[in-house]
């Protein structure tokens, strides 16, 4: 389905609240958000946001403790909101805290910040629409039919649910993943019609497994499957490649790439066909004009000699700013003097 002449049938908006600084690649997905025109986006926040917006995204300025008193307000309880990622917890009350943004949609749900978007009428579309309630379950994107039942329906309590109440988890300064795990099974109770994650959403998802499971470090490795991958986007598509061997494989088509926990380095200025392969954002042209389905493309091709020296550097400078934050300034000139010695100093540029 061309994304780009996709009817609007049914209003669906996501919400985002982030509190911090955006993720250095947020203009991507603002790019990859833009192409998908049947959706609106709303960003809350009150962080500096330097980016331009297109016409289904739009800025919401509230802190985090007006979120607070709005929820407090629709449940009628005190609630703990110490700090940003508590709001994890918060999600699916989302539809309650802001009411009047989405009285006018159909369906309303959130997303993530860390995610690039593909096609998102493959999850979300006619049929699902027509066939569930809740479409994703998962923290990273969710949406639900916009129902006064529905927005409570997280309040629900019974003993015999595996998992934290809403009343509990309201209670902790903790967080207790309530939008993937108790929430779920709040509604899995109360039978609402919604997708599963592990047998739905994630054979239609790159949701990337965090670099530190399973000890796999920088490679991107997804459910179900044991070799890592490489995305590719291009025009408001997101493709995941199976990295073998022999080659590359080429898979099939994903709504959108979620890059958890990873911190990435941008090696490319064109947003409209770039790859995306372990912490890195490649221009498209470092297959160096092979297909991408060519079996004689290999990992190692994917960094050019520039490319290693930026990750070594960054690796390096990343070392030494942690390092300086903890050596106190009395024995800085030490700290200096070894990095001489190991010739870091003079090619890294650590200033006294």
């Amino acid at each position: 389905m061309n994304i780009n002449t996709y009817k609007k049938m049914n209003k669906i908006c996501l919400l985002e609240p982030y509190y911090g600084t955006f993720p250095n690649y947020f203009h991507l997905w603002i790019k990859s958000a833009s192409l998908n025109p049947n959706i609106d986006f709303y960003i809350i926040s009150d962080s500096f946001f330097p980016y331009e917006l297109p016409p289904n995204i739009f800025l919401i300025n509230m802190s985090l403790g007006e979120i607070k008193e709005r929820l407090e307000n629709a449940i009628g309880v005190s609630i703990k909101l110490p700090q940003p990622y508590k709001l994890c917890d918060y999600k699916p009350a989302y539809g309650l805290i802001f009411d009047d943004i989405v009285s006018k949609y159909d369906y309303w749900g959130w997303c993530d910040p860390d995610i690039i978007f593909g096609d998102l009428s493959l999850i979300f579309n006619k049929e699902t629409l027509n066939e569930f309630d809740v479409i994703g379950g998962a923290g990273s994107m969710t949406i639900f039919k916009n129902t006064d039942f529905l927005k409570r329906c997280f309040l629900y309590t019974n003993p015999s649910i595996p998992s934290f109440s809403f009343d509990e988890i309201r209670c902790t300064s903790q967080s207790m993943i309530f939008d993937e795990w108790g929430a779920v099974n709040i509604r899995k109770v109360l039978k609402i019609k919604e997708t599963s994650q592990y047998d739905w959403l994630f054979k239609k998802i790159v949701d990337i497994i965090p670099p530190d499971k399973r000890y796999r470090h920088s490679n991107m490795y997804i459910r179900f499957c044991e070799n890592p991958i490489v995305v590719e986007y291009q025009d408001g598509h997101i493709f995941a490649h199976i990295i073998q061997k022999n080659g590359i494989e080429k898979s099939k088509e994903y709504a959108y790439c979620h890059l958890q926990k990873r911190k990435m380095c941008i090696l490319t200025q064109d947003t409209d066909h770039f790859l995306i392969f372990n912490e890195l954002f490649l221009p498209a042209s470092i297959i160096c004009g092979k297909d991408i389905n060519n079996n004689a493309l290999y990992t190692q091709q994917f960094y050019t000699p520039e490319q290693h020296e930026t990750i070594k550097t960054n690796k390096i400078n990343k070392t030494v700013s942690i390092i300086l934050k903890l050596i106190s300034k009395p024995k800085r000139p030490l700290f200096i003097r070894l990095m001489r010695k190991i010739g870091i100093y003079h090619k890294y540029l650590i200033t006294k």
